[in-house]
């Protein structure tokens, strides 16, 4: 119930409550009474029905929200699976949230094993100067790339073009980053840094 409707129901409580005392105490009254009760409840009826037209309103627009937000998904994931590059999307710490299967392929470990693990895990060199440079990355507002040297699961080491993109809430506050990983020899990813930034949704307030 809507915050209007909780305070509308209370009010109604209280002047029930006070019509019950006065027909305890003068029962003979009930007469002159029972008119006002009828009106008490059907003002209670007319604001529980408003009440509950708002509650619709409301229903129907967070419906159409989450069919926004899974086509947004939807097209993100699409996407993602065109591209050679690896793609992972990690929280301001650099620890990983998500992956595709491109980047799971140049780290050699699984998606799901991805996730929760450090960034800097994978990196063969300067994992130092990256981890103290993550904040800034977050709050440039643009595409940050860099030449990262990876060292995956049981591989040797690679060299990888990193496409660093912040990702942004609802008002524009930096809320994570994703990373394009594109490994030496293949062409350099082309995808505008503007397009997959938006195509992230903002989380549930």
């Amino acid at each position: 119930m809507t915050d209007s409707g909780s305070s509308h129901a209370a009010s109604l409580r209280a002047r029930l409550s006070s019509l019950g005392r006065r027909l305890q105490q003068a029962p003979d009254n009930a007469a002159r009474v029972a008119p006002e009760c009828l009106r008490e409840l059907e003002t209670a009826a007319g604001r529980l029905e408003a009440a509950h037209e708002q509650l619709k309103a409301r229903d129907a627009e967070l419906r159409q929200q989450r069919a926004v937000v899974a086509s947004v998904e939807q097209r993100l994931a699409g996407l993602l699976a065109m591209v050679d590059a690896g793609y992972l999307q990690t929280d301001l710490t650099g620890v990983i949230q998500d992956a595709n299967l491109a980047a799971a392929r140049i780290l050699n470990l699984s998606k799901k094993c991805l996730a929760g693990r450090p960034f800097a895990l994978f990196l063969a060199a300067g994992r130092v100067e990256l981890m103290a440079r993550l904040g800034a990355l977050a709050d440039a507002g643009t595409a940050t790339e860099l030449d990262l040297r990876l060292r995956p699961r049981e591989r040797q080491i690679v060299t990888v073009r990193a496409r660093i993109c912040p990702i942004l809430d609802a008002s524009a506050r930096p809320i994570g980053l994703q990373w394009l990983l594109t490994p030496e020899g293949l062409a350099t990813v082309t995808l505008d840094a503007e397009e997959i930034r938006t195509a992230v949704p903002p989380p549930p307030s």
